[in-house]
């Protein structure tokens, strides 16, 4: 009993002899939170105001002093429960904090509510946050009451909490929405189907991953589905032959990634030189564009791929009877992320029937026909022909309020075409051309405050096509033919654009952008023989620098009254002279779901493309691009008006535009002229049009009808007594009716397009030296263009976590296989006594078929 007494007498001396030296231990490696404070004033030159009851006897560690400031101060605050507050940059109030809070939950996208992986979610007081998850989960911790927190990531609108009781007593459903300018607002979604989206600017906006099946297409070509849009038309069939509301393809600026596009097509136009798959929308204008647009004429097509970071890896494969491709977003941390693609044909290797009845279209009327039609039992050919496409994108993300990608472009066509004699050597020839076009860009956007966006865009782009020809003959006296033909662009820009919010309702955007052009073609023929030899050559280059500031500014009273103003001034050093090209979109709400809208344009180009005659008996690619310096070729000038009106109600759209274009400087070297004028001339051009859609949604199926009357004419005081005449590419109407469903995991669509036929110069006689005399330029049609085009689909999922995704479509392309001409002339020709009258005619694809796999890997 004693030894137990005295045990626990004894304990308490040890414990307090103990907790004394721990006592001194701590004190060694601490130092008071006063003196800490002194240290980090004249550390950082700032002044504390406290109450000493606070931070009496309080230590902390000596390392404290090494950190930065905001993490010191951090530490205090969460050890102790104080308060920081700064009064000015110099004074820091400190306080008692009370409790600590802590708030959680998930942040989604409003639009298709989503959860949006990657969000910032900071204290500001602190400076320090968290980053959500892949299901859009977070937690914060180590909050005060009326801390604020910021709420935020790329792209979208950023949301500010206050800490307080009700927000931290139950996980918290945060939603963010897109931060779009006010000026891409939706007007309308689903405008024909799924994934058209009419925006607040008059913009028609493609999403290819969302777009439904497409009558006629196994995939989402890009420039094919932009010709469902009404008022623009493709009169030749092709992908890349685009008149938007009258104006010729080389009027259109075509963007890819604020890219300039100078050859957006494969395989002669039939196909889009972009992979849809890892494309994220298609802006398309065909009047009162913003004033960031510039240098062109026409209309806009901005192709954007994905800026985000992927959350995870995901990619895909696919064939069809033309080609196959492939894509994957790979995810290298939270900050990095790297998409690739690739397609390339298989046409030069195996052929299908789809390869084989395009190639009838593109090749016909050409040296390649024309040598087919010769017979097989004493001529030999090979046609080699392939085209591929890769891009690559890398996309980093040092901060929450910055994004910065490279991208890589590259489109590639190569035809090489020999025929010769067989078993001799006394008919050989050979045609080779080459078309390429790539694009370098490297962006940063940087987001500045809460409503405003800065945007820094630099990007390379050049297109080089080449064609040669060499042909040797040996008919007892041997001989040889060249011709070499080659166009370059050499295209660098930088573009810089500052958007700012200011309120709910308005919104503007200024900017500034310079481009160097520099552009040369070469064209040779020549003949060589043991006795003589003959050649020529005409070349020319030329070198721009543009540069130009702009201004829009956009007003937006919730969809009732919209307005998008801007002007834009450019500065050609070619042509030494400033041009100025207002424009603006005005909507007006009349009724509950009734709009009315005008615009007007005015616009400038001083890059064009004209005919060559030179190299034209290889029959493909007879055009060259040229700059315009005013002089010889006037800048071309446009100015657009529209007015129509907007309904929209219970799954029914009806939406209408009349619409005029006047435009200066237009030449007779154009397709728009081919055939009908011998000689150069400069004139001007008129299009009176009306665009119509009504559109009607019930459940699943869709069904819609796009109407379009065009009248396209020309005026060369020279020409065709001084009256206008129809371009060569006019079609006064065109109708389409589509109609697409979905049933469960099938996609079915159908459309039944008919068109006026195109115009053609009657011949009225052939003069003794086999010059052709026409009549009234283009003053005949051929007959109506008509064809039912089907497509379906059916997807599936290989397994039951649906990471696995399949694909299988067909399509078939003029289902009741319709003959339609598209184009009609006449030529001359000598059968060794006399010159007679040859009609050739340019004829539309027959029942084309084709099928699609495809794989989606999540």
């Amino acid at each position: 009993m004693n030894f137990k007494f005295h045990v626990l007498l004894i304990l308490p001396f040890f414990w307090a002899i103990n907790s004394l030296h721990a006592q001194k231990n701590k004190q060694k490696d601490s130092i008071q939170l006063r003196d800490l404070f002194v240290l980090l004033e004249k550390k950082h030159e700032i002044k504390f105001s406290y109450n000493d009851k606070l931070i009496k006897n309080k230590f902390v560690e000596n390392s404290f002093i090494k950190l930065p400031l905001n993490k010191v101060l951090d530490k205090v605050a969460i050890n102790f429960k104080l308060k920081f507050e700064k009064i000015t940059e110099r004074y820091i109030t400190v306080s008692k904090s009370g409790k600590l809070y802590q708030i959680s939950g998930n942040i989604f996208d409003k639009k298709d509510k989503k959860p949006i992986q990657g969000a910032s979610v900071v204290s500001l007081r602190r400076n320090k946050g968290v980053i959500s998850n892949e299901n859009g989960f977070f937690k914060l911790s180590n909050l005060i009451e009326g801390d604020k927190v910021e709420v935020s990531f790329i792209g979208y609108d950023t949301k500010t909490l206050i800490v307080n009781e009700e927000l931290t007593s139950e996980q918290l459903s945060l939603i963010l929405s897109e931060s779009t300018t006010l000026l891409e607002e939706v007007l309308v979604s689903d405008y024909m189907v799924g994934g058209i989206d009419k925006k607040t600017d008059g913009s028609l906006v493609i999403s290819p991953k969302k777009l439904g099946t497409v009558s006629g297409l196994t995939e989402p070509d890009i420039l094919q589905s932009v010709q469902l849009l009404p008022g623009i038309n493709s009169p030749d069939e092709t992908a890349s032959g685009l008149f938007i509301r009258g104006g010729t393809p080389e009027q259109n600026l075509i963007l890819f990634d604020g890219i300039k596009m100078y050859n957006s097509s494969h395989f002669f136009g039939m196909i889009s030189a972009f992979n849809p798959y890892i494309v994220d929308k298609v802006k398309v204008f065909k009047s009162g564009a913003s004033a960031e647009y510039g240098n062109h004429t026409s209309g806009v097509i901005d192709i954007e791929t994905n800026k985000e970071i992927p959350k995870s890896f995901n990619g895909g494969f696919g064939v069809n009877m033309t080609h196959f491709d492939a894509f994957m977003n790979i995810p290298i941390s939270k900050k990095i992320g790297i998409s690739l693609s690739g397609r390339r044909s298989f046409t030069d290797v195996f052929k299908t029937n789809t390869f084989n009845r395009l190639s009838k279209k593109v090749f016909q009327n050409s040296i390649i026909s024309r040598n087919e039609s010769v017979g097989t039992e004493l001529y030999d050919s090979k046609n080699d022909f392939y085209f591929f496409d890769v891009n690559s994108k890398l996309t980093y993300k040092p901060s929450s309020k910055d994004i910065i990608t490279f991208n890589y472009l590259l489109v590639r066509n190569k035809l090489n075409y020999v025929f010769n004699t067989k078993n001799s050597n006394r008919y050989i020839t050979e045609d080779d051309l080459q078309i390429k076009n790539t694009g370098i860009r490297t962006m940063w956007e940087r987001k500045l405050g809460n409503n405003s966006i800065l945007r820094t865009n630099f990007y390379s782009s050049t297109y080089d096509l080449n064609y040669e020809y060499n042909g040797s003959f040996d008919y007892g006296s041997p001989y040889t033919q060249k011709a070499l033909k080659s166009n370059i662009i050499k295209d660098l820009g930088f573009k810089s654009v500052f958007e700012k919010k200011l309120n709910e309702k308005s919104s503007f955007l200024t900017g500034y952008e310079f481009s160097n052009n520099s552009v040369s073609y070469s064209i040779e023929r020549g003949v060589k023989s043991t006795i003589s030899s003959t050649k020529y050559k005409i070349a020319d280059s030329g070198n721009n620098n543009s540069h130009a500031w702009f201004f829009n500014y956009g007003f937006n009273n919730y969809k009732k009254t919209i307005v998008n103003v801007g002007v834009r001034t450019n500065y050609f050093t070619l042509s030494d002279k400033v041009y100025f090209a207002p424009r603006i979109y005005f909507q007006q709400q009349l009724l509950p779901n009734l709009s009315f809208k005008t615009s007007f344009e005015f616009k400038q180009q001083n890059i064009g493309r004209l005919l060559e005659v030179h190299t034209s008996d290889f029959g493909l690619e007879n055009e060259v691009w040229l700059l315009i310096d005013n002089e010889e070729l006037p800048i071309l000038r446009n100015k657009q008006y529209t007015f129509g009106a907007i309904y929209k109600a219970n799954g029914l759209t009806f939406d209408i535009d009349y619409y005029r274009k006047y435009s200066k400087g237009v030449t007779s070297a154009t397709k728009a002229t081919e055939g009908n004028i011998r000689g150069f001339y400069q004139g001007t051009s008129k299009v009176d049009g009306v665009d119509v859609l009504l559109k009607k949604s019930i459940n699943n199926y869709n069904t819609w009808v796009n109407f379009s009357y065009s009248k396209s004419r020309y005026i060369f005081d020279e020409v065709n007594n001084g009256k206008f005449f129809s371009t060569n590419f006019d079609t006064t109407n065109s109708f389409l009716w589509a109609h697409n469903l979905n049933l469960g995991n099938f996609s079915f669509s159908l459309a039944w397009v008919w068109k006026t036929g195109t115009p053609y110069s009657p011949v009225e006689r052939i003069e003794n030296n086999g010059n052709l005399v026409l009549g009234d330029l283009n003053s005949k049609r051929l007959p109506a263009y008509h064809k039912m085009d089907l497509s379906s689909s059916y997807s599936f999922n290989f397994d039951k976590n649906k990471k696995w995704k399949g694909k299988i479509g067909i399509s078939l392309l003029n289902l009741y296989d319709r003959t339609n001409y598209l184009r009609r002339s006449y030529s001359s020709v000598w059968d060794g006594t006399k010159y007679s009258i040859q009609q050739s005619e340019q004829l539309s694809l027959g029942m084309t078929p084709n099928l699609v796999l495809r794989i989606f890997i999540k």
